[in-house]
């Protein structure tokens, strides 16, 4: 006869083995701005008939933008249900957390600040409701208006301490590098509640954004595309030569979906130039290259990929990719990145790194917490 035994919660150590790999950058589709009407101020309602009005980019490439392969028949949506998003990312590719990004994060380049307070917060709270709380493997991020950095902050300390947020969201494009002091207040309220700090490209050219490029405005998807690293490196660059990790020095910074291989020519010129310039900065306790690596992280998509994989492992290892680079597929975005095929010449000790470890260095252990309420 057997003896049924009371099973054990696992310990940390015990979830973290048994993790496979956390994708950083999972872009769930919101249906129609009616969905949030239920999370949101009724004096808001009528902005949202007809959706808002904002601004485009103006760039798309010819295709739909999507994994056309992934569309749901309901919706016309390859994520705009969890439980298909798990049946087509989650499970076949063995994705054990998924870490939402949404699809309105351009918004936060628009004018109207007051709107978008009032609507990323409702977006927040569809995120946890519809996503999050019901369902243990997605994670959400904090969705916050950059050039209202005092609502930005309310809404981190709204949030910051629920299981199921792991990070504040911000779009790449804005009018302002993120150093500046005008954008404290957002790092001061995530450091309060233990969250890194996420920018995510998208959206240069329109709103409150400057030019997606410092010369301008570029014709083609293909520049537009090409350039999102412009974006990325000014705001690397601006959050250590202002001191922002000086400032806050347990803050931890993310860089989403804007490339990789830029990172280590930023960190040489840097270097190069500080001793020469460093009286500009007397702030600054270390070396410009070192903040980086103690405090920014990198995702994998859109991953360079020369012919000569050696010359990739190279860039990596100038980098210290087996602590500052982090898995993301972008799905369900064109250009999806394939866990199974785009790493397979990684050696397996830095596989595991980027889809495990290093994502755990990011958002700590908030990201193995339940979720409340999870199904």
């Amino acid at each position: 006869m057997a003896i049924a035994t009371e099973s054990r919660p696992l310990t940390t150590s015990e979830r973290v083995a048994a993790l496979r790999l956390v994708d950083t950058d999972v872009h769930n589709d919101l249906p129609g701005y009616d969905a949030l009407k239920p999370f949101l101020a009724s004096a808001w309602h009528p902005w949202l008939d007809g959706g808002p009005g904002f601004a485009g980019r103006a760039y798309s490439n010819t295709g739909s933008g999507r994994m056309d392969n992934t569309v749901r028949p309901q919706d016309n949506l390859c994520a705009g249900d969890p439980r298909w998003v798990i049946d087509q990312l989650m499970t076949p590719y063995g994705i054990d957390i998924g870490v939402l990004t949404g699809s309105i994060i351009t918004a936060g380049i628009q004018h109207n600040y007051r709107l978008l307070a009032a609507l990323f917060g409702a977006y927040n709270d569809w995120t946890l409701e519809t996503w999050v709380r019901p369902h243990a493997c997605f994670k959400g991020s904090i969705l916050a208006v950059p050039h209202d950095a005092e609502a930005a902050a309310q809404e981190i300390h709204r949030l910051g301490a629920d299981p199921g947020m792991v990070q504040v969201l911000l779009p790449s494009a804005a009018r302002i590098p993120y150093g500046q002091k005008c954008y404290w207040p957002i790092y001061r309220a995530a450091v309060e509640h233990g969250l890194p700090v996420a920018i995510h490209v998208g959206a240069e050219g329109t709103g409150v954004a400057n030019p997606p490029t410092s010369v301008g405005y570029p014709a083609h998807y293909l520049e537009f595309h090409t350039d999102h690293s412009q974006t990325m490196m000014a705001h690397c660059v601006s959050l250590v030569t202002e001191g922002v990790f000086e400032q806050f020095p347990t803050l931890k910074f993310a860089f989403i979906e804007g490339g990789i291989c830029w990172a280590p020519y930023v960190m040489g010129r840097l270097d190069r130039l500080y001793p020469a310039l460093k009286a500009e900065t007397p702030y600054l306790k270390h070396l410009p290259s070192e903040y980086l690596l103690d405090h920014c992280f990198f995702s994998t998509q859109p991953i360079e990929e020369p012919d000569n994989h050696r010359h990739l492992l190279q860039l990596f290892a100038m980098l210290r990719a087996e602590k500052t680079v982090v898995f993301a597929s972008d799905y369900p975005h064109w250009d999806f990145d394939n866990p199974t095929q785009a790493f397979s010449f990684f050696p397996p000790d830095l596989k595991r790194r980027i889809f495990v470890d290093n994502v755990l260095d990011l958002y700590g252990e908030k990201l193995l917490r339940p979720n409340r309420g999870e199904a």
